[in-house]
Formats: C-alpha cells, structure tokens, sequence
C-alpha cells in the first residue's frame, strides 16, 4: 500500500502540511523549483520538530525520524513518483494553478488523489484543462495552521467522485483532523468564506485610520476567547496571499466594494508580507521559525 504524499510548492504552508504528513507517519516529497526554497523548507521543518520536542510531544528520536520520512525533490516528476495524493500549494494565481494541473496530470498515475490547497480559486477553474477522467480525482482543501492545530475545510466539486471523497476523508483522519465538509463548490468555502467577510471589514477600518491592528486584536481575543485574531492571523497566512484572494474576489464580482484598500496594496508592494518578511501588521517574528513566533507591536502605524 503506497504511504507517499507529493507536496507540490515548499513555502510557509507547503512545510506545515508536509510536517503534518510526516508526524503521522506519511512519507512525504517536498517540491520547490529552487534550492533557496527547499532549504527553507528545510529550516522550517526543523524549527517545527524543535517546538514539538520543547512541548514534549515528541522524543529527539521521534523528531528525527519524522525528518527522515520528508524528502527534497528537483522536480515534479520525482515529488510525484509512487505517490497516492498530491497536494498542490503555490500561490494563489489561476492562471499558475491550471499550468501546475495540467503537468500533474502528465506525470502522475491515474489513481492519484489531485488536491489544491485554495482559499479562494475553484477547482472547476483550476482544471479546465485537465480530462474528465482526471477530474473524478480532484477537490480542495484550506489549512489554517496545520502544525498546531487540527482545522481543515474540503470542498468537493461537481466531478469528484464518490470513491475520491471517501479516500480523501480517510486521508485527512488519518492525520488526526475531522474535515468540515463544503459539499459543492462555492467561493472561499464555508467557515472561510466568512472569514473573508471579516478580513475584509478588517482591511477597511484599519485603512480608514479608524483603528490599529494592536488595538483590533487585542478587543478581538477578549470579545471572542481565541489566543489570535485577524490582523495576526492574516500576517502568518502571508499579505501576499491575502492580497491575491482580495484580487481573486474582485475579480469574480468586479464590484469595487471588493477591491483591496490602496494602503493595504502599497504595504504589500513594499515588501510586508508578515511573518515570512519579519514585518506585517506586526513585526519582530523569527522568519525561519515557521509561523511558531508570536511577532512584536509596530511602533508607529502609517
């Protein structure tokens, strides 16, 4: 029986859902076009099994055989390989998204689970290009932070088939996590789409100079219990990111109610993209740390 998952794109994400295959015993192939990328990777799966030793979850031994089951590959076809899913995760562009789908479809066998971790893209878009036959294998996921908890939304589309939902749930139980389910497509899921609604109120009252992110935060976690909140949140997701699917959304409705604020484009122009840069909404976060650091107050809000 085949053990092997395809990580395909090795950034912040990319590590966290290859560290997750990997603490629950998957052998995992990681993929990224670039050296520096891979190394990232590398560092980042390091620092993750270093938290999960200082938390005693896991024994020096165990740290370093889950190192050991995570590969570093130089190409697509050696990620994909004998592997049963492929989980697709780079940047949150259409148009990169159907040129990766189409050469998956090229390099993997036909029963390999085809997934893509979206928040906001479609997988009926993602694959237009893509068979019939090979669309029976598809679906999506979203991960929050995979690493420390245990949150995922799926969502099917009109051809997955019966027989991909059930190898995909077994899956992600396997990996200790209870999907919550979209059963068709619909943009940004469930739980995400709301949480869209949220992050975008949260863009505009923070552009309008009507509050800091400190400050959201800190009434957000009372209001709501939690131990983070957006403006902190969408720093560790990455504000490249969140950008893309503020354009995603935009683009999809053309209202320009939709379209990003112009100081939140111009942050993200300047290099701020949150944990990944070391400077978001916050700053201070140990870049090859993963998102494990919790980042320091700005002094000055423009």
């Amino acid at each position: 029986m085949r053990n092997k998952v395809a990580v395909i794109g090795a950034g912040t994400q990319g590590s966290m859902i290859a560290f997750r295959n990997a603490l629950y015993g998957k052998e995992v192939s990681a993929y990224s076009r670039n050296e520096s990328s891979r190394e990232k990777c590398r560092a980042r799966i390091e620092r993750f099994a270093e938290y999960y030793v200082e938390e005693g979850r896991l024994s020096k031994e165990e740290a370093e055989a889950l190192k050991g089951r995570i590969s570093y590959a130089e190409s697509l076809e050696e990620a994909c390989e004998g592997a049963y899913m492929v989980i697709e995760n780079i940047p949150e562009k259409l148009e990169l998204k159907q040129a990766m789908f189409a050469q998956l479809e090229k390099v993997c066998d036909e029963d390999v689970l085809l997934s893509s971790n979206t928040s906001s893209l479609l997988m009926s878009d993602i694959c237009k290009d893509v068979s019939p036959e090979r669309r029976k294998m598809t679906f999506q996921v979203d991960h929050d932070d995979p690493v420390r908890n245990s949150y995922v939304e799926m969502m099917w589309n009109v051809a997955t088939s019966d027989e991909t939902k059930k190898r995909a749930i077994d899956h992600y139980h396997e990996l200790g996590f209870e999907p919550v389910i979209t059963e068709f497509e619909q943009k940004g899921y469930s739980i995400n789409r709301v949480w869209r609604a949220v992050k975008k109120e949260c863009l505009k009252v923070w552009a309008n100079g009507s509050i800091s992110p400190e400050d959201f935060d800190r009434g957000w976690m009372a209001e709501w219990h939690t131990d983070v909140a957006p403006f902190k949140l969408m720093d560790l997701i990455g504000l490249d990111t969140i950008l893309n699917i503020e354009y995603s959304y935009y683009n999809a409705s053309g209202d320009p109610d939709d379209l990003p604020p112009e100081k939140f484009v111009k942050m993200v122009e300047a290099g701020n993209l949150g944990m990944k840069t070391g400077s978001g909404f916050y700053t201070g976060y140990d870049i090859e740390g993963g998102n494990l650091a919790v980042g320091k107050k700005k002094n000055e809000h423009k």
